[in-house]
């Protein structure tokens, strides 16, 4: 089957009806039918600053667009350009895919094999195509379900669930809210539709607290089931576990975020959660995993997040820390996944409270690295522009640090931490038994003629003289399928015996 989402409002209070805004630089056909192409924002450009008391002025950010597709088989798209030209430099991503595209009588043709998420940029990332292969979702049984979103536009604002309640969003659905829930269990959301949270207003600092929701938010809860759903245009955090069990995530696209500390998902002191099969582009860290002083008590383990699709503008992909305040980190996997862009650092850990850091695998991970991304800048007024638009980022592929999180944010006047292991003691902020397996980088011809296989980046600090470093293990790094040495990479190693990192 193959179907796409259609976002239609009916009036019925006056003659004004929503309109859904369409994209103006791209027209989208399969078949003989001609796809409805939407609208939402991205950052511009790597430019952040901590929380200056409003929200990111939309003047930093873009408008790009993107096709929410439906479908259990591949489909052949062709795509108009309206504002490039179809014989620029056309990437479809991720790469991995092997997604060949030809240009017919000024249109982009190409086939998407299965279901996931891709990009289509022409030149650059500047007005991208979003392209949702979505897994069909059906609803087997509208009655039962608590918050059903049919055909339509909605304005539901917060909505906050309980213990075995569900929402399902259409395909056809396009909601404009946030979902809730804390100290409940057995919840499911599902669909193929859209929750956007544009209505939602930052109005502090913090992103622990319920100040602000973000997309999905949830506290001390249980058996989570989220399937499906796109989310867009995040208030804060996108997608947010904090003390949650027994949780997954899958088939979820996380896109269109812009403002300020729009992490993609963050698990915080969470046991047995699995992501898969998602899409995360956010502005900030794109997956991470955290401890946080209200839980402190709980360690963050077994954790696996696979064949996902991710790109972070802003700070680390693939991350741990920079908040570790729990005993432990243990069994966290990434796997199988692309990062289209990985910001700072593909793979990375920050042990920034006292948690033991243990049993950490990165493998088979694929790095895009492109000539056309560029250097983040911290803001440091309100009348500063960016001005790096010339300098080119090349993200570390692998990054462990423990530099210390209370004196990084000391302007929080965070509590002081609640030690489970003192200084002193060799579990204090350690990392062990670290692998990243599997490492395959892709590198644009600009950036390998400058940077040669110097743009393969590894660094590895431990700052704490008496905390143990051990058994870090770099094994099988490819770039542009030539298998490096450790001769070939950049490799900065501090404050550790270089006994402690093996690269095979």
């Amino acid at each position: 089957m193959f179907s796409y989402s259609e976002f239609y409002h009916e009036w019925t209070k006056s003659q004004f009806p929503i309109e859904v805004q369409r994209s103006a630089d791209y027209k989208v056909f399969a078949g003989d039918a001609e796809i409805p192409v939407y609208t939402c924002r991205i950052s511009k450009y790597p430019f952040n600053t901590w929380w200056p008391g409003h929200q990111r002025p939309v003047e930093q950010s873009e408008v790009v667009s993107y096709i929410n597709l439906v479908a259990d088989e591949a489909v052949t798209l062709e795509v108009e350009p309206l504002t490039k030209s179809a014989d620029g430099r056309v990437m479809i991503k991720p790469y991995s895919k092997g997604v060949e595209p030809r240009t017919v009588g000024g249109r982009i043709v190409f086939t998407i094999p299965e279901n996931g998420g891709y990009v289509l940029e022409i030149n650059d990332y500047h007005g991208l195509l979003y392209i949702f292969h979505n897994k069909p979702r059906p609803c087997a049984d509208p009655e039962h379900v608590t918050h059903y979103f049919g055909k339509g536009v909605h304005f539901p604002g917060k909505i906050v669930l309980h213990s075995n309640e569900s929402v399902y969003v259409d395909k056809d659905a396009l909601v404009y809210g946030c979902i809730y829930a804390e100290n409940a269990e057995n919840i499911h959301i599902y669909g193929n539709g859209i929750l956007d949270d544009s209505g939602e207003e930052r109005i502090s600092e913090p992103c622990y607290e319920p100040y602000a929701n973000g997309n999905l938010k949830f506290y001390d809860c249980k058996n989570l089931r989220i399937e499906g759903v796109g989310v867009v245009n995040s208030a804060i955090w996108c997608v947010n576990l904090f003390h949650c069990f027994d949780v997954l995530i899958d088939g979820v696209n996380v896109f269109g975020q812009w403002r300020y500390n729009t992490d993609g998902i963050d698990i915080v002191n969470c046991a047995r959660v699995t992501v898969r099969n998602c899409f995360v582009h956010s502005f900030d860290d794109t997956v991470t995993v955290k401890g946080v002083d209200r839980y402190d008590f709980e360690s963050n383990r077994d954790i696996l997040v696979e064949h996902c699709v991710l790109w972070c503008d802003w700070g680390k992909t693939c991350e741990i820390g920079l908040e570790t305040a729990a005993p432990e980190y243990a069994r966290i996997v990434f796997r199988d996944c692309d990062l289209l862009r990985a910001g700072n650092t593909a793979c990375d850990i920050q042990n920034g409270d006292y948690a033991l850091v243990r049993d950490i695998t990165f493998e088979n991970i694929r790095v895009e690295l492109e000539s056309f991304y560029t250097r983040p800048q911290m803001q440091r007024s309100d009348d500063e522009v960016y001005s790096r638009q010339k300098e080119v980022e090349i993200a570390y592929i692998l990054n462990i640090r423990n530099r210390r999180f209370r004196e990084a944010y000391a302007f929080l006047n965070l509590e002081k931490e609640k030690r489970v292991y003192p200084e002193g003691d060799p579990r204090y902020a350690s990392v062990c038994g670290v692998t990243a397996k599997d490492i395959t980088v892709y590198c644009d011809d600009a950036l390998l003629q400058s940077k040669g296989t110097q743009c393969v980046r590894l660094y590895v600090e431990n700052s704490i003289p008496t905390t143990e470093y051990r058994n870090i293990v770099v094994e099988g790094i490819t770039l542009n399928g030539q298998r490096l040495q450790k001769a070939d990479m950049e490799m900065t190693l501090a404050g550790i015996s270089p006994d402690v990192l093996s690269v095979k």
